[in-house]
Order: structure tokens, then sequence, then C-alpha cells
């Protein structure tokens, strides 16, 4: 077969998919990456701790691919709940292909000094220790398949100080550590473990976009929204990803690269005339 007839469905069709978070509460990430698997032809498990929300992503998937999705009540930090669903899935479908790990979320912001401990306990669980507990169930299963994706969620609060906190801004900067230490004893078994670190997302909003004063600072000009997220998970989870592994792919429209707006960053610059009369 050509390496090339993939590209319908990015070699999904018939993969057996669980999105956990899948409910879209973060975002709308997850109930936009589960409807996008399912367009491209994969069974998708919809896993979240919001059994009313997850069954409305599998009703909006079901609604153009019949039978396509199932739904799972699961709350990510506990273990005993996981590997029995993930137990419960195996029995369903066989197999699981492909784990998106879409938790997260942040309470308070306080500067450091201000932040209860257990607090931090528990940005640091939703956020990092889920995705621990998750990958630690999937791995046996993938190993014993010996081939399978694994997709991770940081946040660009990874890349630099964060208005979240400094709990949350830890959290996810270990998302990608963990994501590495797991993509190097995955890949042994023909599993790929990536992540993604998406810039600010929600749905097309131009009156809040104008009001945020980081706009300026983005080079593509607009914010990402939930299908730009699921389209960079998708791929890292597709046959078009087999080479790429330990990866934490930036989706922000360039965000980072913008430490100034463009007129900022234009005035500081000279004419290529005032450059050669040597004017500094």
């Amino acid at each position: 077969m050509s390496n090339y007839e993939v590209a319908g469905s990015l070699g999904l069709q018939g993969k057996i998919v669980a999105v956990v978070g899948g409910g879209g509460a973060n975002n709308g990430i997850g109930r936009a990456t589960a409807i996008l698997f399912a367009k491209l032809g994969a069974k998708v498990a919809v896993l979240d701790i919001n059994s009313e929300a997850a069954a409305e992503t599998a009703r909006l998937i079901n609604a153009v691919a019949e039978n396509a999705a199932s739904v799972w009540q699961l709350d990510a930090l506990n273990a005993d709940q996981v590997d029995k669903t993930l137990k419960e899935i195996l029995e369903k479908y066989k197999r699981i292909d492909v784990w998106v790990h879409i938790v997260g979320g942040h309470k308070g912001r306080t500067l450091i000094e201000e932040i209860p401990l257990d607090v931090w306990k528990l940005n640091i669980e939703i956020n990092l220790t889920s995705a621990f507990i998750g990958s630690r169930a999937i791995l046996p299963i993938m190993k014993r398949q010996r081939n399978g994706k694994i997709v991770l969620v940081s946040s660009f609060a990874a890349r630099s100080i964060s208005v979240s906190g400094a709990d949350y801004a830890v959290a996810k900067a270990a998302i990608i550590t963990f994501m590495k230490q797991l993509a190097y004893e995955g890949g042994f078994f023909n599993i790929n473990v990536n992540a993604i670190v998406p810039g600010p997302t929600h749905e097309p909003n131009p009156e809040k976009d104008r009001r945020d004063g980081r706009l300026p600072r983005v080079p593509l000009g607009r914010f990402a929204r939930p299908e730009d997220q699921a389209k960079a998970i998708v791929f890292l989870a597709s046959a078009w990803s087999e080479m790429i592994t330990g990866v934490a792919l930036d989706v922000d429209a360039g965000m980072q690269l913008g430490f100034v707006d463009w007129e900022t960053y234009l005035s500081k610059h000279q004419s290529p005339t005032n450059i050669r009369e040597g004017n500094h």
C-alpha cells in the first residue's frame, strides 16, 4: 500500500480512540477533538467526569456517524475507576489505538506566597497527576498491542510565567517533561507520545479579542479555536506522525514569537538608507 493512501482519513479509519475530557469543558477542545476523530472514521470513547457533557458530545457524533461514539463517566483522578473504565473499553472494542488526555484547569490566581498548600496540591493533581494516572494505565495495554498513540495537553503557561499562577504553570511544564519520559519508555514498543501546547483558545469572539491586550502580539492575527487544537491532536495521533515522538507542539498562532506588537517592532528598526549612512 502506498504511504499516501491514508490521506483521506489520516490512517484513522476504524481506529479506537479514547478522549479523556471529551465533554469539552476545557475551552471546547475535548469535544472538538472527539468529533474530528469520528469524522475521520474512528470509533470514539468519550470519557468525562461530566456524564451529561460526554453524552452531548456522543450525540453530536452519532448524529453524523451512526454508532461511532460511546460514553463513559470518568474521574481522571480516580485510579481504580480509570483501570475499570479501560477494561470496559477493551471488552467493547478489543483494543485502544489512541489515548488523548485533555484534563486541566486552575483554582485561584494568587502570588506564590499567597497560594494555600491545598490549592497548590489540587492544581498539581488536576493538571499533572491525572495525566500520570491515565498514562500509567494505558501504557501496559499499548505495550501488549505493541502499538499506540498518546497525546497530552500542556499550555503556553508552561513556556513562561503565567497569570494563572505558579502552580498551574509548573504543572503544565511538568506535562512536557513527563511526556518526554513517557515517549522514551513507550518508543521501544512502537508507542508514540506527544503533547500540544495550546495558546489562548476559544470560540470566535471578535469583540472579546479586541479587548485582549495580547492579540496585537499574535503574528497570525487571531487566537486559536477549539478546532485548531483538535487538528493538531488528531495529526499527532495519525499515521502521518509515525516518526514523531517526544514533541511538544506549540499551537498558539505564533504568540510566543510576538514579544511586542507589530507597530512597536517596526519602530525599532532602521530603514536601509539610515543603515547605509551609518546612523546608529
